[in-house]
């Protein structure tokens, strides 16, 4: 009798075999200039311009009888901020300013236009309702483990940064913030998921679809624990060095007033292109998982279906 054929599984199959979010990266970088695009990296060019244009046409009107721009830099304590904001016209102004409304309305530019041109990678519709859903799903799964996990990390940062070594505390001085920003883009990356999930439909129920979407973040920790990390980073680091360069040079003449508003204003373009790439690497990672995840539950229903016979 002649040997019966091993089985064989979808991992055989190239275009089947689990990947992880890292795979994706280099096929996500084509496609940030469309009209979607461009809407996300204007979104985050008014959530820049609006606070930091209301800041500063306060402080040029305020010029004549507050003593703030004239102090510029030095340390204040939170009493002094609290009197800032309740007794030095700050509120009303800010408050009552177009500039928040330009903050608002880019904040609304950058979500939508995220959903849209995620979607559109993902080859799913954008619709409201799978935006709002995928919201509470997140607050369903990801709240809870995402939170304990930052909680016990940032535990042990501030454990390390009070022993006393110089190389630890600075650790725990940078880690820290770093952590908690890592902690949203993390929660971000889990609604995404969700929200995919959602405008592709329940088609195998909603407890599979939580289970699916949970899956998808927490079976490549590392790495989206990485790209979330080194995201929130970059994204810092950036307008960081625009605001060192600009503490070191002065703003004396109108020049470089207007020299340090277009390099933020390149800077924030560059990370609304960034954060373009990671929701584009999140669709294709997606569709892979999806793909793979719709094969083996059919293999599974062929399975049984012949147990049955």
């Amino acid at each position: 009798m002649e040997l019966e054929e091993r089985p064989t599984t979808i991992l055989t199959e190239e275009a089947l075999t689990p990947r992880g979010p890292w795979g994706f990266m280099s096929y996500a970088l084509a496609g940030g200039f469309t009209r979607w695009g461009w809407g996300l990296i204007l979104g985050w060019m008014l959530v820049l311009l609006g606070p930091a244009l209301g800041w500063a046409g306060h402080l040029r009107r305020a010029a004549a009888w507050s003593a703030l721009p004239a102090h510029w830099g030095e340390q204040i304590t939170t009493r002094d901020l609290w009197e800032i904001w309740e007794n030095g016209g700050i509120k009303d102004r800010l408050l009552n300013s177009p500039t928040v409304h330009l903050f608002g309305l880019g904040l609304v530019i950058v979500l939508w236009c995220g959903w849209r041109m995620q979607a559109e990678a993902a080859g799913q519709k954008a619709r409201l309702g799978a935006w709002l859903l995928g919201a509470l799903d997140t607050v369903i799964i990801g709240f809870l483990p995402l939170g304990i996990t930052a909680w016990l990390v940032d535990t042990s940062l501030a454990w390390a940064g009070g022993l006393g070594l110089d190389g630890l505390g600075w650790l725990a001085f940078v880690g820290r913030p770093l952590l908690w920003m890592a902690l949203v883009a993390t929660l971000n990356l889990q609604w995404w998921f969700c929200r995919l999930g959602r405008a592709a439909g329940l088609s195998r129920g909603y407890g599979a679809h939580l289970g699916d979407s949970f899956l998808r973040l927490w079976s490549h920790p590392v790495q989206w624990g990485l790209i979330a990390l080194g995201g929130a980073a970059l994204r810092s680091l950036l307008p960081f060095l625009v605001l060192l360069l600009a503490w070191r040079m002065g703003g004396g003449t109108t020049f470089r007033v207007w020299l340090f508003l277009l390099l933020q204003l390149v800077v924030t373009a560059l990370n609304g292109w960034l954060m373009g790439w990671l929701l584009r690497t999140t669709a294709l990672y997606w569709i892979h998982d999806a793909t793979i995840r719709d094969v083996r539950a059919a293999l599974k229903d062929v399975h049984l279906a012949t147990q049955a016979i």
